[in-house]
């Protein structure tokens, strides 16, 4: 590949960042907003199917929130209003994996960058500074300009060498090339259909439990001691956020659903419960944790809440399936 072109290109419009645990959601939103989409967190969550995403890995590693296939949240995308155009290597970049081929993969991520910013378009980028979702609002000779979680501290955010990203799982860019124009109706019955198929996901890899059953996986692990301090207080907070971003989606839905506001409804207010319970998990695992070892009682607490969690949660996937089995009107 030839060398990166010394260019220097902003996107035209502001760009603000909407600050979430869930940092894909986040950068995603404030770039559809930028483009003119009447969206929030609520809606890029919910339509995506961000919000009903449960990845647990067996100590509770921090990757568990982005341990997935990013993919499967797209279609949600063009049901907000805009095409998507995904780059992604597969291949880590970062540490000891880090080589001319992942190198190369950065520049091409660059370039995909560079050509959507001269379009006027900001895009998504993973691994800015560290391993979370940023927006790519400009590049500048060989650089990525970004917003990121930095606006939430007021910390700098200098540009990024393009090789410089720190891009476990591989480097990715999200761009919004176009528009579209999908009925509505169509989406709302697709991000029931996708909150139904996340929640349900089998477990593809050893390590990580998918769907439900991933609250038995963490439940074991704080029952075992075996769950990582850092990555079970930032897991607690990412899907605190989660569920109660499903919580005000569901009942988003059953608003303009009237016909499937028997189900919806019901389980809405079953997130609701869910949404309360993990909030205390992740007031017990505080981010960032402290360094002594919580109370035994406390831990059984946190165990109680999942457990609960747990229980309203299948309780709304029921209703779920069920709201996907009526007949629903033809727009």
């Amino acid at each position: 590949m030839s060398s990166v072109e010394t260019t220097s290109i902003r996107v035209p419009m502001e760009i603000k960042w909407e600050p979430s645990w869930l940092s894909w959601v986040g950068a995603t939103t404030a770039c559809l907003k930028a483009l003119g989409v009447d969206c929030d967190k609520v809606d890029v969550a919910g339509m995506s199917g961000y919000a009903f995403v449960l990845s647990v890995h067996k100590n509770l590693c921090p990757s568990g929130p982005t341990a997935f296939e990013w993919g499967s949240l797209l279609t949600g995308i063009h049901y907000l209003g805009r095409t998507t155009l995904e780059f992604r290597s597969g291949q880590c970049h970062t540490g000891e994996f880090i080589c001319d081929e992942t190198r190369d993969a950065c520049k091409t991520a660059y370039e995909i960058v560079a050509r959507e910013i001269g379009e006027g378009r900001p895009c998504v980028l993973w691994g800015a500074y560290i391993p979370e979702f940023a927006v790519a609002t400009g590049v500048e000779d060989g650089k990525f300009i970004v917003s990121s979680y930095r606006n939430c501290s007021g910390e700098e955010q200098p540009p990024i060498p393009y090789e410089q990203l720190e891009a476990p799982g591989g480097v990715y860019v999200l761009g919004f090339p176009g528009k579209t124009s999908i009925k509505k109706l169509w989406g709302d019955q697709h991000a029931i259909s996708n909150a139904v198929r996340l929640l349900s996901l089998p477990s593809v890899h050893p390590h990580y439990s998918s769907g439900i059953k991933a609250y038995d996986r963490w439940i074991d692990a704080l029952k075992e001691d075996e769950a990582q301090p850092f990555g079970n207080a930032y897991n607690a907070q990412c899907y605190a956020e989660g569920r109660e971003l499903a919580h005000q989606f569901i009942k988003r839905l059953a608003e303009r659903n009237p016909h499937a506001a028997k189900y919806l409804n019901p389980a809405a207010d079953s997130y609701a419960d869910v949404s309360r319970s993990t909030k205390r998990v992740a007031e017990i695992f505080a981010f960032p944790p402290k360094d002594e070892k919580l109370p035994e009682k406390i831990i059984k607490e946190a165990i109680e809440c999942l457990k609960d969690a747990k229980k309203a949660e299948k309780k709304a996937l029921e209703l779920l399936v069920d709201a996907q089995k009526i007949e629903w009107p033809k727009e």
